[in-house]
């Protein structure tokens, strides 16, 4: 696997595989670069694609610079303007999204569309914002995360892992459940609680405004993660489209990965026809 030398010396693992236009498939918290291995594979016969594994998750390094999603979204960009990529359709999964969002700025002249998936522009609820992480999740459920997060971090993982995806697919794929509770369960529980840390501390409701990139919001129509209006927040503010994947939750490439593949690269291919994914999109 291919490795990038960052600014502060960090070392940025990365798989590079296939030819044309290029897709970045950037994963969530806890997770890593294989959760998207078949969505990776499946691209790579039209594209090239660009899968990192961020720094302090499994696999990954951490360097001397702080955990945080400015730092994930610098390297984002320092990624993109190594390997010169331009046209680029970056796709952000759950805290991928955000590191998108915060390296946007960065690489504005290199992207050709986004695509959020599962993702809102705040956690935290608060007076002024109720559209947060399901449950009315407050700051001070955050100090109760990370406080469960570094007491014990596979109790965690075993309890916030299987939540991640709907009742149907827990049904249905626990293989798949089990899975992804396994890998995640090998990240370091201080970065992670670094990380989140910094995720419930961002607000990118002003920031979404400015990107000017076509975007794609995609919603899992289970998921328990964000409420319905996060993601609408997020298409209405970046004047992009939503679409909602019936049945999946938080995880909706690996829980409907051919419906997901499907509507992710029509956009790809047309990400400024507003009529390119069919009935089931919405502004």
């Amino acid at each position: 696997m291919p490795l990038l030398e960052l600014e502060d010396g960090a070392m940025l693992a990365y798989a590079d595989q296939g030819a044309g236009p290029p897709v970045l498939l950037v994963h969530g918290w806890a997770a890593h670069g294989g959760f998207f291995d078949s969505l990776r594979d499946r691209f790579s016969k039209t594209h090239r694609v660009i899968v990192p594994t961020l720094r302090g998750h499994p696999g990954a390094g951490h360097g001397p610079a702080p955990l945080t999603i400015e730092t994930l979204g610098s390297d984002l960009a320092q990624l993109a303007e190594a390997l010169d990529l331009h046209g680029l359709t970056a796709i952000g999964w759950s805290m991928g999204a955000m590191a998108v969002w915060a390296g946007s700025e960065r690489l504005s002249e290199r992207l050709q569309a986004i695509v959020v998936t599962e993702m809102g522009p705040k956690l935290v609820n608060c007076d002024e914002w109720r559209l947060g992480l399901g449950g009315g999740y407050t700051l001070d459920d955050a100090a109760a995360t990370l406080n469960d997060i570094r007491t014990d971090w596979p109790a965690y993982v075993a309890r916030f892992a299987p939540r991640m995806f709907s009742s149907e697919t827990r049904m249905n794929s626990p293989e798949l459940v089990r899975w992804a509770t396994e890998e995640m369960t090998k990240a370091d529980s201080s970065a992670m609680a670094a990380l989140w840390s910094s995720m419930v501390n961002q607000d990118f409701r002003p920031a979404l405004r400015e990107i000017a990139a076509p975007t794609l919001v995609i919603r899992g129509g289970a998921s328990s993660v964000h409420p319905d209006g996060a993601t609408q927040f997020v298409a209405a503010a970046t004047r992009g489209m939503r679409v909602t994947i019936p049945g999946a939750g938080h995880v909706p490439h690996l829980e409907a990965p051919d419906l997901f593949f499907e509507l992710v690269e029509a956009f790809a291919r047309n990400p400024r026809r507003r009529d390119a994914l069919g009935e089931g999109v919405r502004p």
